[in-house]
């Protein structure tokens, strides 16, 4: 359980559905905390199996396995003469497996295992898995193509969910099937999951500190991880990137009938694909009993080819014909053998010797072929010896290109201080003549506006007693020039004769001061104010 627990923890790639994910993740550590126990049903795995007829044509069912828990495992040969091996696939994908599941480490050895038996004549993996990790997907090519490479066709037959990394097991083998028709395909694509704890971050839990210090010469290891861990998924996306176009491209070369909303991550019941994701529907049964039948006709068709009077097929032996100058199977054969006369010895003994000229002549450049590889071998110990000079003399350069670099560095920044300095320091006094400047201005601009103030005053007051002038002179004027006409006899005004009785004779008229005509004008006012003229 542990051990499955930290692949969930540590796996880059994953090919699962996240529900699934989610729920194993949340049991195995809900498992480990003590809030849920596994009872022993549980913790059972679905072991390998293989369905096999006897020589009297009865099928028996019996462990894959010689060490299975019921100490039921027997090697199908010791009781049948052909078997279909029945591999499980269920539960979530990992390499390692568990208590609960095979992992893909478990399914690529017995793949292999049951590949090798000459009786077995098919092998159906049994899915129902909703994906697990990119990691194990390799185990599964390689064991398939094993099974190719022995001559054993591989079936798939989903009984539930094919999704994800159950969907790449599937179309790596030749025909896909499904049991119930709400069986669930698809979901074709790759994400990416990991714990991360930054370094200076504390544990919650522990309350210790977590630090990362990594080796001057180590700058790409853990890149990815460092980078994600700082939100720059870049590295990791072009990981998913690639490994999601090899799943595509491998579902497409081996069901060519899928189109580009197939391909997507989206997911369907079986019947919707029916043709594309799937062959169709079937059974464990009616897949073994096809597999077992084809077996049969197989078997007939070899006695068939055999020559009935003697075990002995000459077909099988093409290189001893073509030696002795024969289409394969042209040799006679009896109940006692077959057997070569005079003509197809000499044939024979010809063609070994020809064949032991071949060797020689082998052989002979087999040797020069050696001396010209010792030759090509000095020479390249040479080169080498000058590659490892070179590399030496490169990496004194490199030595030394980083201390001029670094010299080069400290001395642009020393400049870049000092400029920066003198540029403050310049800032500094041109704020202080700006400021001096601007008051200067400003003094100025409040004197020019009192000046002209002081200087609208003035003109104001010159145009009054300009005026007040003007209106004087016209007076005189008037008085000098024009007398006026003589007053109408009549009588005598009723103060006349009362002059002698006025307090105070009118003099003391005041003068108009031509420099202070604004003064003059208020004296000459007050005059007639005080003398009642006014």
């Amino acid at each position: 359980m542990i051990t499955t627990l930290l692949e969930l923890s540590t796996t880059k790639y994953w090919m699962m559905h996240p529900p699934m994910l989610n729920a194993l993740r949340i049991g195995i550590q809900e498992n480990i905390a003590g809030r849920i126990a596994l009872t022993a049903e549980q913790t059972v795995k679905r072991m390998a199996y293989a369905i096999g007829m006897t020589a009297n044509g009865e099928k028996l069912q019996f462990s894959m396995s010689s060490n299975d828990d019921e100490g039921n495992g027997r090697e199908p040969s010791e009781e049948t003469n052909k078997f279909v091996a029945v591999l499980p696939v269920c539960g979530p994908i990992t390499r390692n497996g568990d208590a609960c599941s095979y992992g893909s480490i478990d399914f690529r050895d017995m793949m292999i295992q049951t590949s090798d038996h000459e009786e077995c004549k098919g092998i159906v993996v049994y899915i129902n898995s909703g994906g697990g990790s990119g990691n194990a997907i390799p185990d599964y090519k390689y064991a398939i193509d094993y099974a190719h490479k022995q001559g054993k066709k591989v079936v798939a037959l989903v009984d539930g969910d094919c999704y994800s990394a159950a969907m790449y097991l599937a179309v790596l083998c030749d025909e896909i099937y499904y049991v119930n028709v709400k069986d669930g395909f698809g979901s074709i694509g790759v994400y990416g999951g990991f714990y991360t704890m930054k370094s200076g971050e504390k544990n919650v839990y522990t309350n210790e500190t977590w630090n990362e210090v990594y080796a001057t010469q180590s700058y790409n290891k853990n890149e990815w991880y460092r980078k994600a861990t700082d939100g720059d998924y870049s590295l990791l996306q072009s990981d998913l990137d690639s490994l999601c176009e090899e799943f595509m491209s491998d579902v497409k070369a081996a069901r060519p009938n899928v189109t580009d909303e197939h391909l997507h991550g989206a997911t369907f019941d079986a019947k919707e694909v029916e043709g594309i994701l799937n062959d169709g529907q079937s059974t464990l049964s009616e897949i073994v009993n096809r597999f077992l039948a084809d077996a049969n006709s197989n078997s007939k068709a070899d006695a068939t080819a055999t020559n009935t009077n003697t075990n002995i097929n000459m077909e099988k032996y093409p290189l001893i014909c073509k030696a002795c100058g024969l289409q394969a199977g042209e040799i006679a054969v009896t109940e006692e053998g077959a057997y070569m006369n005079a003509s197809l010895l000499d044939n024979l003994e010809a063609h070994m010797k020809e064949a032991e000229q071949k060797v020689t002549d082998a052989e002979q450049k087999a040797t020069t072929a050696e001396n010209a590889l010792a030759e090509l071998q000095g020479k390249f110990d040479e080169l080498s010896a000058n590659v490892n000079a070179a590399n030496e003399a490169k990496e004194v350069a490199e030595t030394a290109l980083a201390q001029a670099n670094e010299a080069h560095s400290k001395e642009l920044s020393d400049l870049n201080a000092q400029h920066t300095e003198a540029l403050a320091k310049k800032d500094d006094e041109l704020k202080a003549l700006t400021e001096a400047k601007d008051k200067k201005i400003a003094d100025l601009t409040a004197a020019k506006t009192e000046t002209e103030a002081n200087f609208q005053t003035a003109k104001d007051a010159l145009a009054t007693a300009e005026q007040s002038l003007a209106d004087k002179q016209a007076q005189i004027y008037e008085l000098t020039h024009d007398a006026g006409a003589e007053q109408n006899a009549g009588n005598a005004p009723e103060n006349n004769g009362e002059g002698a009785n006025i307090k105070h004779a009118q003099t003391g008229y005041p003068k108009w001061n031509q420099a202070d005509p604004v003064g003059s004008k208020k004296a000459i006012n007050e005059y007639k104010r005080k003398n009642g003229i006014l």
